[in-house]
């Protein structure tokens, strides 16, 4: 895998975005060791430990998490049947970050999923209903993504058809839903990231799906940027250009603080520091690659 210089990622650059504190990135080489690509390494520990298990994990335990740190989300990425990247975002614990983190698993011999772990901020009603649910494969967001074995956006949950938990959502003003598909050979989990309006995950959520000559973006949502960072719908990229061109060379995860990586084909003004960094998430369906998250920040 080619090597690109570390991002020194911390809570200065997602500090405006309460629910994250901050993001950890991580390849995995050849010999499972884990090598980072963010400066930042706190939480390094939790990341070796999905890297051997290969499984998302959330972490709780406040006696193992620092006292402004609510929840740690760590999932493993695949490529050909290995994790190649572990990623760990960090839940802030300040009172105004609301947000959700979900891992979705298969249940038995059945062709459906359940709640096997979660952090919810402060949204316990949601966490109650949440609880008891179970999606059949196509059903739901969790149950898309293992049927579509790619990344998905589902927005203005209230009102959004495919959400099944709209009636919660709205109650807790709960806006954008993000589905991140994990699969070793087989269907490993669903992961449902959830974002709200008070504190937005991300300031820009993409999907990116392979084309012939390069990149089409599939799905998008832009809670807090300015105009020009907004991208149409179908919008193409060259198989070079931006976070997703970056992430196909790589065959990993990829994170940038350049502009011209994860602003590539937006007319932003000299000196706007909206955004300050993307960072890019892969699916492989085995050595193909089937869509790319990218998380504006």
């Amino acid at each position: 895998m080619p090597t690109i210089p570390k991002t020194k990622t911390s809570a200065a650059l997602v500090r405006e975005h309460a629910f994250l504190r901050g993001y950890e990135v991580y390849d995995v080489n050849s010999s499972s060791e884990l090598i980072a690509i963010t400066d930042c390494t706190d939480f390094k520990p939790f990341a070796e430990a999905v890297a051997q298990s290969g499984l998302p994990k959330i972490e709780l335990d406040k006696e193992l998490l620092p006292l402004d740190v609510a929840a740690l989300l760590s999932f493993p990425v695949y490529r050909e049947g290995l994790v190649t990247s572990v990623v760990t975002l960090v839940a802030s614990n300040s009172q105004d970050a609301i947000g959700v983190f979900e891992i979705w698993e298969p249940v038995g011999a059945f062709d459906d999923v359940k709640l096997t772990g979660g952090y919810y901020s402060k949204l316990d009603r949601f966490q109650n209903v949440s609880s008891f649910v179970r999606f059949e494969r196509g059903v739901g967001l969790p149950g898309q993504v293992w049927n579509r074995q790619r990344a998905m956006i589902q927005c203005d949950l209230p009102n959004h058809p495919g959400f099944l938990r709209a009636a919660g959502a709205s109650a807790e003003s709960l806006t954008t839903a993000v589905g991140i598909p994990i699969f070793d050979d087989e269907f490993v989990a669903s992961l449902v990231l959830i974002s709200s309006q008070q504190s937005p995950l991300a300031r820009g959520f993409e999907v990116w799906i392979p084309g012939d000559d390069g990149f089409i973006l599939q799905e998008s949502f832009y809670p807090s940027v300015e105009p020009e960072y907004l991208l149409s719908p179908n919008t193409k990229l060259a198989i070079h250009q931006g976070l997703p061109g970056l992430v196909s060379q790589r065959g990993g995860v990829c994170l940038s603080m350049d502009p011209a990586v994860f602003a590539v084909n937006r007319s932003i003004p000299k000196g706007n520091a909206n955004i300050h960094s993307g960072i890019g998430i892969p699916h492989f369906d085995d050595a193909t690659l089937t869509s790319i998250l990218v998380l504006l920040f």
